[in-house]
């Protein structure tokens, strides 16, 4: 259901206004040589991917991953022992703002380049990077006493593990 849910989410915000340009050569491509190769179920669901692909390094090759992808988004989800976590990718945008608009410039002087947060009981990180948007979420089975859901040191480990597993130009 979880995963359904994703799904209608991501396919409705593609409705929207346009893709966001990926700044590729931000990008340390010396970091992203695997140590093993992925999973083909990894390989194969984010082929087409258009931005870079970002896993936490404790998931990258685990097989039991349900991944939902296009050129624009990617959607990969885990099922945990009570919980479902989630790494999501996107690179479209609903409106576009003049970086030159001032009310743009002191909105963006406030914004932390991660931020953690619960929203509806799910624990989430939002980061952006290369021009990209990006989400980690956390849902568990008992939201209110799940330590996963309730304190933010689980969901700071994915972050902090993240890598990059794919995409292309």
């Amino acid at each position: 259901m979880r995963l359904i849910f994703s799904i209608l989410l991501t396919l409705t915000l593609l409705n929207g206004g346009g893709v966001l340009d990926v700044d590729w050569s931000s990008i340390d491509k010396s970091q992203q040589k695997p140590t093993a190769p992925y999973p083909r179920v990894l390989a194969e669901g984010i082929k087409d991917v258009t931005l870079p692909t970002y896993l936490s390094s404790s998931y990258a090759y685990k097989e039991n991953m349900s991944i939902v992808a296009d050129r624009y988004f990617y959607s990969i989800s885990f099922d945990l022992e009570g919980a479902t976590v989630l790494f999501e990718g996107d690179r479209t945008f609903q409106e576009t703002v003049s970086p030159s608009n001032p009310e743009f410039q002191k909105i963006m002087q406030k914004t932390n380049p991660i931020e953690f947060s619960r929203s509806e009981k799910i624990m989430m990180a939002e980061y952006q990077r290369h021009g990209a948007n990006y989400t980690i979420s956390v849902e568990c089975d008992k939201p209110d006493s799940d330590k996963r859901c309730i304190q933010e040191e689980f969901i700071r480990g994915l972050y902090s593990s993240l890598i990059m597993v794919g995409g292309h130009s």
